[in-house]
């Protein structure tokens, strides 16, 4: 039996937009580009390496990707096997580019739509310009100090970015996380699951998510990833698919099905090799 892709979600915090970064198989990724008022898509490029779900971030206009890849054979112009890049989504080809070497690196977040955080970066890009409306910031919402701070600083500051609080604290071990809808009357409830098997679908990093409405809980399934959306609608990734879930009926409408896809790498447009004008 063929395991479902795994699909990792990032909402334009300003934009009816959205990346969706699907994996599968293991050695390859691909962007899409999710339009959430119609519900369309541009899927674009694949890539041969491993790109970290947790170290990247979206634009608050859906414009730009900041992402952190590493390839075990190496980049063909860094001397390097990985780096952190700014691409135009649905596209990994990099705008600029920082070479890192090794895996000890937080990855990029976006404070607002003109400031850059990247992890101990401070400097010209290795391949590539910054544009000048685009600064670099160490201001952020969360600066972790665990040992999981690679894959814990940007994720927390996007979780807090975007409306989500810690329980019971964010220095925790492994917090859980909520988010009230848009209406006040439901919670989602993100879990991290308590000793996962990196046999699990998510690994190490394996989490379920809930709905709570007074005092009753009520699981979403196998989901990977859910959040209410630019609309205020409840969506999640399930089984390689997105999904709007029905309130209060818990009912699943498809909205895309990313199985069955297979690497085709391609070549960015031209128009994704250029900053975009702000």
């Amino acid at each position: 039996m063929t395991s479902p892709c795994r699909l990792y979600t990032y909402l334009a915090a300003e934009a009816p937009l959205a990346v969706v970064l699907r994996r599968g198989p293991t050695a390859w990724v691909r962007l899409s580009l999710w339009h959430t008022e119609t519900d369309t898509f541009e899927h674009g490029q694949w890539f041969q390496g491993r790109v970290y779900p947790r170290r990247c971030d979206v634009s608050p206009d859906g414009a730009l990707f900041a992402y952190f890849a590493h390839k075990v054979s190496g980049s063909k112009d860094l001397n390097t096997d990985s780096w952190i890049a700014i691409s135009r989504p649905p596209y990994f080809t990099a705008l600029a580019v920082w070479a890192e070497g090794g895996t000890y690196c937080a990855g990029g977040f976006f404070r607002d739509r003109h400031s850059l955080f990247l992890s101990g970066i401070r400097e010209a890009p290795d391949q590539g310009e910054m544009p000048p409306c685009l600064q670099f910031t160490s201001d952020i919402p969360h600066r972790d100090r665990t040992p999981d701070w690679t894959d814990r600083t940007v994720f927390f500051s996007r979780l807090l970015r975007d409306g989500w609080t810690p329980d019971p604290y964010i220095d925790h071990p492994s917090p859980n996380w909520e988010r009230l809808a848009p209406d006040g009357r439901t919670k989602l409830i993100l879990m991290p699951v308590q000793n996962p098997s990196f046999e699990r679908y998510g690994g190490y990093y394996a989490q379920e998510y809930a709905l709570q409405r007074g005092e009753d809980l009520h699981p979403l399934g196998e989901a990977t990833w859910a959040d209410w959306d630019q609309h205020g609608r409840l969506v999640m990734a399930q089984n390689g698919c997105l999904w709007k879930v029905d309130e209060p009926t818990g009912n699943l409408r498809l909205i895309a099905d990313f199985n069955g896809q297979t690497p085709d790498p391609q070549p960015a447009p031209d128009w994704a090799q250029q900053w975009p004008r702000w």
